[in-house]
């Protein structure tokens, strides 16, 4: 496996991400070839789809005010985040932090950020990461004549004891993201029963080596001859995300 990190243009709101793609991959001399999967930063497929919040404009409710929850870090209470995080989280634990549920993915602040974002902005996920990636890998393919190849969504993550953030994929298509074990046997001829391997996120951290969270500039990365089944039917996030009732964490979110 070979993973070629792209850097590219600082990319504005609204810009055409396809086409900031093609061009970075040609200024460099590097194209896709079969077999590889394209990881892209979710903050990037974010400001290309026009979800970014002026917080100028964010009225804070009675709650939000009340809450006077503080981000990670130092960063001092700010009402109209807060009231952004109560909008867009599917749940919301009130706590010193912000630990809420967003698209079935236990995350911080819904997913919002302010890092990478104009001054006094906030960056939301995309509103629907899947379908972010299938259109993307569609022009993907149909530009470079691909048959096998796959598309990630990615976004930082924080593991619960875990100092540091990897990533996750917030969104994927054209690969199977899980691959099942169950069944198999060990080395010491065990059958296993509940083992199955995530790669779709395992290949995100992969990526986010290259791409970092500061000014590198580097929101593509090429994965190349992944470990992965190809595949040309519609990935569905019930493929990777494990109901509440069912996650081996539940007793610490109820």
């Amino acid at each position: 496996m070979e993973i070629i990190p792209i850097k590219s243009p600082l990319i504005k709101l609204k810009d055409d991400l396809f086409e900031v793609f093609l061009h970075s991959v040609k200024r460099l001399r590097i194209l896709p070839a079969e077999n590889s999967i394209i990881v892209i930063a979710s903050k990037v497929v974010s400001m290309s789809e026009g979800r970014v919040i002026d917080l100028r404009k964010i009225k804070p409710s009675k709650r939000a005010r009340s809450l006077r929850l503080r981000r990670y870090g130092s960063y001092a209470p700010d009402p109209r985040f807060t009231e952004l995080v109560l909008r867009e989280a599917d749940k919301f634990w009130p706590s010193e932090m912000f630990l809420t549920i967003k698209d079935g993915i236990f995350a911080p602040s819904a997913g919002i950020d302010t890092s990478n974002a104009p001054k006094n902005h906030a960056i939301l996920w995309p509103a629907d990461a899947y379908a972010s990636a299938e259109k993307f890998l569609k022009k993907l393919k149909t530009r470079f004549h691909l048959r096998h190849a796959g598309v990630i969504i990615a976004d930082s993550f924080i593991a619960p004891l875990r100092q540091g953030v990897t990533s996750i994929a917030i969104g994927y298509a054209g690969f199977e993201g899980v691959q099942d074990l169950r069944g198999r046997r060990d080395l010491y001829k065990n059958r296993l029963h509940s083992t199955q391997k995530n790669l779709a996120d395992s290949l995100a951290t992969a990526a986010s080596i290259f791409m970092g969270e500061a000014d590198e500039r580097t929101p593509f990365v090429i994965i190349k001859n992944a470990p992965v089944k190809f595949t040309d039917k519609k990935i569905s996030p019930k493929e990777i995300k494990t109901p509440a009732k069912k996650c081996l964490f539940r007793v610490l979110y109820k």
